[in-house]
């Protein structure tokens, strides 16, 4: 494969992970689940900030329910639809299985950065949404701030394959990238013949999550990658282009990183550059950083 990427050794790794929960998360699902009358709100909230649950839930909403003809998108959505009866017997069975994650360590680091990026990323779904022309008119297609979420939730879990699979990882992701103008995913690619975007994107296709996520993290890391493209991609193209702006927001882009992703939000949204910049100080005092990789 191009780029000095390794499909084939990346499928590998892939095939061989196996994504834990953390287990005060569990333990919190568990309990709301079994309490005398359950709360469906509680629950909710408590699965929303586990990549693992959301990824077991979203699977068996896609494969359990033969009935239902179009892939479920949404994590509350797939709750919705499964029930609280499968919602416990889903939960039990992860929580009974072992191999839980340590309660401190970068697993768990780079789990709340992603809980962080997933609220950023369904709060730009509800603010573009009156701000951009392009919405109002009907250009873009509007994104549903649960899919959304989603979407952030899911788009860096190729690091916790990285992560399990090579120890030196972490010293990766915490090199100076503006003393050598690298990109992470050029480091990756060059160490390790693939990239954390393309390692989650198998893993998303691998847990049989909709299509657009597969595309949109496959992508992530390409500014322009559905410029240009046919019109039925404009949800990807949306998506992405979000995306791009929670990278910015969270300080996972560098200023040279994310000029040639600002050329291309701007046209796209119809934005000008104040518009832009309100956004991301508002994000900023809505989420607080959830800290540098490894803390």
């Amino acid at each position: 494969m191009g780029n000095g990427l390794n499909l084939k050794e990346s499928r590998k790794l892939v095939h061989r992970f196996s994504l834990p929960t953390r287990p005060l998360v569990m333990l919190e699902a568990v309990k709301a689940q079994s309490a005398f009358v359950p709360n469906p709100v509680a629950v909710t909230e408590i699965i929303l900030r586990d990549m693992a649950l959301s990824a077991q839930i979203l699977q068996a909403a896609n494969t359990l329910l033969t009935g239902y003809n179009r892939k479920v998108e949404s994590i509350e959505c797939a709750m919705a639809l499964l029930g609280q009866e499968k919602l416990r017997d889903i939960t039990q069975e992860l929580f009974l299985s072992g191999g839980l994650a340590r309660k401190a360590s970068w697993m768990q680091t780079m789990r709340t950065r992603s809980v962080r990026a997933a609220r950023i990323l369904s709060w730009l779904a509800r603010e573009l949404r009156p701000l951009s022309p392009h919405f109002r008119n009907g250009n873009l297609p509007v994104v549903p701030p649960d899919e959304a979420y989603s979407v952030g939730l899911f788009h860096d879990c190729g690091q916790l394959v990285l992560l399990r699979q090579f120890a030196d990882y972490p010293e990766l992701l915490t090199a100076d990238r503006q003393a050598t103008q690298q990109t992470l995913a050029a480091a990756e690619a060059e160490r390790y013949q693939t990239t954390h975007a393309l390692l989650g994107s198998l893993l998303c296709d691998a847990w049989q999550l909709p299509k657009p996520w597969v595309y949109v993290v496959a992508a992530h890391h390409q500014p322009d990658a559905f410029a240009g493209r046919p019109v039925r991609e404009r949800k990807y193209a949306v998506l992405h282009a979000m995306l791009l702006m929670t990278e910015w927001i969270e300080g996972d882009l560098l200023d040279w990183e994310w000029e040639p992703g600002w050329a291309y939000i701007q046209p796209l949204f119809a934005l000008d550059d104040a518009q832009i910049v309100s956004l991301r100080e508002r994000a900023l005092e809505r989420f607080p950083l959830a800290g540098a990789y490894g803390e």
